[in-house]
């Protein structure tokens, strides 16, 4: 498998559960609130959280780096 596409998937595994455990916790908060501002809500915030992936391409090859918002611990797939 590719790095690109190893990082793709563990980016969006990351979105998905970060998505599930915010949309449950604001649906716990706010009983009776609307399902579609639920649903926006919770990706805004899930975007906010992932991390973000960057390529930097040396001279050994490409490199795809992952970092978090409130991280400085960057994580490298090679």
């Amino acid at each position: 498998m590719k790095t690109s596409t190893k990082a793709g998937l563990y980016v969006f595994l990351i979105f998905a559960v970060i998505y599930v455990i915010v949309r449950f916790s604001i649906q716990a908060i706010f009983v009776d609130i609307n399902q579609m501002v639920l649903a926006v809500a919770s990706a805004v915030i899930t975007v906010i959280l992932t991390p973000q992936r960057r390529v930097i391409k040396k001279q050994s090859g490409d490199e795809i780096q992952l970092k978090w918002v409130f991280s400085k611990k960057v994580i490298i797939l090679k």
